[in-house]
């Protein structure tokens, strides 16, 4: 049995799973405070049901992490935080979302502002990071859980927008009103079953599409669809950092 606590979203989270993987797991995330916010470990049968229902073949293991990631993002909302389905990258000291349903093309969105914007972009997370819904402002955080690609690290940043990745001939993005597009937002957030949390966490999600504006990007996978998100998200002028050519 392991016994330890990390530190997600600036909460200190104990965690107990029945093998070493999961510390490892967490290595990044570790932390020396022992005065836990939440508490968070998967039963042997909750692991087993993960492992019948998955798509693809997991071991026990990896099963088990997954289980304690839910028993994490099912507390998170009451303390005003909660686990959103995107891919989130650091920009200078803003944090920008690309979501969208699974196989649409996010990571292949962000690896290209990876390829051709380089050192001046950081992968926060690219999965599902945590979102801290604060005052006047939205901060995303770095996990363990950056999905099957690893893509992510222990950062966080100011979020200052959303951007939902539709695939297209023409690269275009423009800005949305977040009501025409709640149904789809909400898709790509945790909700718990628990119904105290769950109620918080619609809250959390108002505030987020009040906070943080949204636009929709029709894509390929080309520079050109970089710089089209790149200059709308950031107001910047793009620059091909990756090879060193201005544009």
């Amino acid at each position: 049995m392991a016994d330890f606590y990390i530190e997600l979203a600036e909460k200190t989270v104990n965690i107990q799973s029945s093998s070493p993987f999961a510390e490892k797991f967490c290595a990044d995330y570790l932390t020396q405070k022992t005065d836990a916010d939440i508490f968070a470990k998967a039963e042997r049968d909750e692991v087993l049901r993960e492992i019948e229902e998955a798509e693809v073949r997991t071991t026990f293991d990896y099963a088990e992490i997954l289980c304690i990631y839910r028993h994490i993002a099912e507390k998170l909302p009451l303390f005003d935080r909660f686990v959103m389905h995107g891919a989130a990258v650091k920009c200078g000291e803003s944090a920008y979302i690309f979501t969208a349903p699974s196989g649409t093309g996010k990571t292949t969105h962000l690896r290209l502002w990876q390829e051709y914007l380089g050192d001046s972009v950081c992968v926060i997370n690219g999965d599902k990071p945590i979102l801290k819904i604060e005052s006047d402002e939205v901060t995303a955080y770095g996990t363990a859980w950056k999905g099957k690609e690893g893509l992510g690290s222990n950062t966080s940043a100011p979020l200052k927008a959303i951007c939902i990745l539709k695939r297209g001939k023409e690269n275009k993005i423009y800005k949305v009103d977040p009501k025409e597009y709640f149904a789809v937002l909400l898709n790509q957030i945790y909700l718990p079953i628990n119904e105290e949390a769950a109620k918080k966490n619609l809250e959390l999600f108002s505030r987020l599409v009040n906070l943080v504006p949204v636009y929709v990007l029709e894509c390929d996978i080309s520079e050109h669809a970089v710089k089209t998100s790149f200059e709308a998200l950031t107001g910047q002028k793009f620059k091909n950092r990756g090879n060193n050519n201005e544009n």
